[in-house]
């Protein structure tokens, strides 16, 4: 069936079927990459489900929305700052970037170098080995996430963290 508005008939009425370019541009897709955003998928602000390339980290503007997201963290409080990293840690596997860091203490700061995908291991093109956190070729110095955290007064935990 193709329903157009309140009108509903079913392709044999029309003789022909249509395209999936025609029901593309008849659907309301239009936006970002052309015509189709995605058939029947909703768009969303949330960095790891939404049309933000998030994998381009070495992009300056990526990198600025991937830091909000990742600053949101600092929003909530914990019952204990490795639970809070653990959270991120979670959610940034999503758009492909991984890490290990574990909490010792009630209040520290720590930097962590983050790979991306899991890292290159491999020959070149030029044959030449290669063995990195899948961002230093791509961003100068590659990764880091600085993580900083402390224990409240009423037995909670901040962590304030930020990719650079």
């Amino acid at each position: 069936m193709v329903r157009k508005g309140n009108q509903t008939s079913t392709n044999k009425e029309k003789g022909k079927m249509k395209t999936f370019k025609q029901h593309v541009k008849e659907g309301s897709y239009s936006g970002y990459m052309g015509d189709a955003q995605g058939v029947g998928v909703a768009v969303q602000n949330s960095i790891e489900d939404g049309s933000l390339g998030a994998h381009n980290i070495h992009d300056p503007e990526v990198l600025k929305q991937v830091n909000a997201f990742v600053g949101s963290i600092a929003e909530r409080e914990y019952l204990s700052p490795q639970k809070a990293v653990d959270e991120l840690k979670e959610k940034l596997s999503r758009v492909g970037l991984s890490f290990d860091c574990k909490i010792e203490g009630d209040k520290g700061s720590k930097t962590i170098e983050v790979k991306q995908f899991g890292g290159r291991f491999g020959k070149d093109t030029d044959g030449s080995d290669i063995n990195d956190d899948g961002i230093s070729h791509k961003k100068e110095g590659g990764l880091k996430l600085n993580v900083e955290y402390e224990t409240l007064k009423n037995g909670t935990s901040k962590v304030y963290a930020k990719l650079v």
